[in-house]
């Protein structure tokens, strides 16, 4: 068996939004040469050379006992090794039993198959997948005499188990390692910045992790970023930002003001999980007032979320108990404001008396 391995300095400082369109350069990192696979990976810049996605020029035998036929595909990958598409090169094609050319339903339905990653042609090796293996007469790898396992039929295209998992394989193992190795070795802070503003969560989620293995979250350079993530499009991605992020982040007037922001701009749902988070906070009495002023706007449920973020608050200013004492005066909620008013670590005199006449 031969081996040889080139790899090539790494990716750019940043990394580019594999959105973008533009392509200017396909940098070799990579050569692997062996019995059963040879390669060329690429990382692919843009005419900054910032890196786009990853591709590999691929040769593979797929074989079925002592039958093979050669394959030539291209493949690519985003930054972090998820299978994206792949490609016939010019005069290539794939076929089926009895040299069948692929139709192209075929070419549409191996997409579907490749970019499956949970598919169940993980869990399995070639043989649990066909029924026998006995080589039919045609030269086909995929010319068997029995019938492909119900289990697998429709995670595969007929004719062509052994192209379908074979390559499933190439898109989904070692060669996908590699490429996210590679961005994992290579990516800088300003990676992790252009990963934040992206778009593409799996960036997303994958620059947080790092960012937060640093204990970086509060960084200027991503602080700005991450906060506009809760103010994105993606609410799984806002929510999980907010139980991630530290409450160091919150602590400040200004920080603090822009979280009360996008409460108010906020789906109903995001809102519950902002109060969650400001339940965490020792709130500045700007916050408080805003706190006790929604009370009134909101629906019982919303109300309660309010409750449960005013009874950790126990240094409410003078301002802050008057309003409290008013919203008492007009019967309102008495229970759950006395509540608030006893932690109370400077009680008003007019508290006092209140929470005395109510024992």
């Amino acid at each position: 068996m031969t081996y040889s391995l080139t790899l090539l300095i790494g990716l750019a400082a940043s990394l580019q939004d594999p959105q973008e369109d533009q392509v200017e350069n396909k940098r070799l990192i990579e050569v692997v040469e062996t019995d059963s696979i040879r390669y060329e990976l690429f990382v692919i810049e843009d005419a900054e050379g910032l890196a786009r996605q990853y591709m590999a020029e691929i040769f593979t035998p797929v074989c079925h006992t002592d039958k093979c036929y050669p394959v030539y595909i291209n493949f690519y990958w985003d930054l972090l090794g998820n299978f994206q598409q792949f490609e016939m090169p010019e005069g290539e094609i794939l076929t089926k039993l009895d040299h069948i050319p692929f139709e192209e339903e075929d070419y549409d339905q191996l997409e579907a198959i490749l970019s499956n990653e949970n598919s169940i042609l993980g869990d399995y090796s070639i043989t649990d997948l066909v029924g026998s293996t006995n080589t039919a007469e045609s030269n086909g790898v995929d010319a068997v005499t029995g019938a492909t396992s119900k289990t697998i039929q429709n995670e595969v295209i007929s004719g062509a188990v052994y192209s379908c998992y074979t390559l499933w394989h190439l898109a989904h193992g070692n060669l996908a390692e590699r490429t996210r190795a590679h961005t994992e070795d290579q990516h800088t802070d300003k990676t992790l910045v252009r990963f934040l503003e992206s778009g593409h969560h799996p960036y997303q989620y994958w620059a947080l992790e790092k960012i937060q293995e640093k204990g970086a979250e509060n960084d200027p350079r991503f602080a700005g970023p991450l906060l506009q993530m809760i103010r994105g499009k993606n609410i799984f991605l806002a929510t999980h930002l907010l139980e991630e992020l530290p409450t160091e982040m919150f602590q400040s007037q200004e920080r603090q003001t822009w979280l009360w922001e996008t409460f108010e701009q906020a789906p109903y749902r995001l809102q519950t999980d902002i109060l969650e988070k400001m339940a965490s906070l020792e709130l500045k009495p700007e916050s408080q007032m805003q706190l006790l002023a929604q009370l009134e706007e909101s629906n019982p449920a919303q109300r309660n979320k309010l409750f449960e973020v005013l009874r950790k608050q126990q240094n409410l200013g003078k301002a802050q108990q008057e309003m409290i004492l008013t919203y008492l005066d007009k019967g309102l909620w008495e229970q759950e404001l006395l509540a608030v008013l006893e932690i109370q670590h400077k009680p008003e005199k007019e508290v006092k008396k209140a929470l005395k006449n109510n024992r």
